[in-house]
């Protein structure tokens, strides 16, 4: 098997330029692509056939959620690894409904990267032993707990996301192809599983939980 061909979505140059260079040094990948957004993804990624994208979880401009289901719409199949912060468990079930194959925090050390980017490339699921335990201490160290995203269905999940960053009803319908009623549907089933009353809530969430930048 001949080197596995990275791509990089990262918008910081500086952690982009250090993922890349921290992975062309072996003799197994070869960084094919980088850019800072998804959009930019979609230009780059035509003509270099990656193995595998590593998706920054905390994007600038576009959500992951948001990029990985474009991706998938163009009928590209590469697996997606994405990189979470290290205290969001969160991300692990939403990435997999969303299309990822594998989350990795942030705080892993390059041999664990190493891992779960060849793990992607063989076309298994890549779950990150540090978030399931965060995930599992959660859930057994308290009786009761706030709402959080991960009782969204995939639907509403990425409907979630649009509202978190702003977007109106209408412009959420065009998107997603649905109707402006349906989303007011949708978003008054979300406000109501996550016992909240307005949008500005729901971009609380969304930071709190790193699905969306400051």
């Amino acid at each position: 098997m001949g080197l596995v061909k990275l791509f990089l979505v990262e918008d910081q140059l500086l952690m982009r330029q250090a993922i890349a260079r921290a992975l062309s040094v072996t003799d197994k990948y070869e960084v094919v692509g980088h850019s800072a957004d998804g959009r930019e993804l979609f230009d780059q990624s035509q003509g270099c056939n990656p193995d595998v994208i590593i998706l920054d979880a905390v994007l600038a401009k576009y959500s992951w959620l948001e990029t990985i289901q474009a991706y998938r719409n163009k009928g590209v199949t590469a697996p997606v690894l994405v990189l979470a912060t290290d205290e969001n468990y969160n991300a692990l079930n939403a990435a997999l409904n969303a299309g990822a194959s594998g989350v990795l925090p942030k705080c892993s050390d390059f041999s664990e990267m190493e891992q779960a980017i060849d793990t992607v490339a063989k076309g298994q699921t890549y779950l990150s032993p540090t978030l399931k335990q965060r995930a599992a201490s959660r859930d057994s160290s308290k009786e009761y707990e706030a709402p959080s995203s991960e009782v969204l269905s995939p639907r509403e999940h990425e409907i979630f996301l649009l509202l978190a960053q702003g977007k109106k009803n209408r412009e959420i319908g065009k998107l997603l192809s649905i109707s402006t009623r349906t989303v007011d549907t949708h978003r008054s089933n979300i406000l109501k599983k996550l016992q909240m009353r307005s949008n500005a809530e729901l971009v609380r969430m969304a930071i709190s939980e790193g699905f969306v930048g400051i």
